[in-house]
């Protein structure tokens, strides 16, 4: 809490197990979006209540942070017995501006690939700003956040902790930030995969005709036309690059200094060799 003359501040208690920022001094994110996310933030607020922020995130004072596309809730422990509570929220996209988002993405099939692989281009800040839409807040009034401690001030010390996680957790992971604006990874790249122009009704219908009535008779299921052979199956290599893993994207909150993704793509691929070598051994055997 701030110092006003009479008011000393008080210390927070300390944490064993909080989650701590990886940077132990000078900036908190190495991706643009990350420090665009904290440019605002500091843009906006008291820099004397920043610095504590920055503290309490090194410290490990947060000890609870769950992001979803309803918001951040976080317990950050302060002075008190009781971890406060911390929310908060950007204004989400509308109905018209998710259809917009879309438009957006859906012409520029580079950057849905980009971010895939992890990263937020910065071409679609500007895409976005031409769309009238906005990523990054535009000010702190765009940002709904509270926070249990009696400090008026907003945002807190506890609430610039979180502020300064979350660009970290961004930096691995930036749909977290389209996240807080209401869109699912999940949806959005759903409503890629269809025309936009179709409703989910007309888009089930055209998936209805695309598919082939199975035969109902047994052998006509099982067999091959008449005077046709099969051709003879050829064992084929396992390709496996971590796609799965890839899909559900970094890690927010991963502390190893080793990199996650690259881990597990080379884990699949030792993996995808060994069922092949396997597989070889037992046809040589056969022979």
């Amino acid at each position: 809490m701030a110092y006003y003359g009479w008011y000393k501040p008080a210390s927070p208690k300390k944490v064993d197990n909080g989650i701590k920022t990886q940077s132990k001094r000078g900036a908190f994110a190495k991706q643009w979006w990350g420090k665009e996310w904290i440019s605002r933030l500091e843009r906006f607020n008291d820099s004397a209540r920043l610095a504590r922020g920055r503290s309490y995130a090194r410290q490990g004072q947060v000890t609870g942070l769950e992001v979803t596309s309803k918001g951040v809730a976080a317990k950050v422990q302060g002075s008190r017995a009781r971890p406060y509570s911390v929310s908060i929220r950007l204004t989400p996209y509308s109905t018209e501006e998710w259809q917009r988002f879309v438009g957006v993405l859906g012409e520029n099939p580079i950057l849905v690939a980009r971010m895939l692989g992890g990263e937020m281009p910065e071409g679609i800040d500007r895409l976005c700003s031409k769309a009238g839409l906005s990523l990054f807040p535009k000010s702190f009034k765009d940002i709904e956040a509270t926070c249990s401690c009696p400090d008026y001030a907003n945002p807190c010390k506890h609430l610039a902790a979180v502020f300064y996680l979350l660009a970290e957790a961004f930096d691995r992971d930036p749909f977290l930030l389209l996240t807080l604006r209401g869109i699912e990874k999940d949806a959005l790249f759903k409503a890629l995969g269809g025309s936009r122009t179709d409703t989910p009704e007309q888009q089930t219908r055209k998936k209805r005709k695309s598919i082939e009535p199975l035969p109902v008779d047994a052998d006509a299921f099982w067999g091959s036309p008449e005077g046709a052979t099969l051709p003879a199956l050829h064992q084929q290599p396992v390709i496996a690059s971590a796609i799965l893993v890839r899909k559900l994207g970094p890690i927010p909150f991963w502390r190893s200094g080793r990199n996650f993704l690259a881990d597990m793509e080379a884990t699949y691929k030792a993996a995808s060799t060994s069922v092949c070598n396997l597989r070889q051994e037992n046809e040589r055997a056969r022979e």
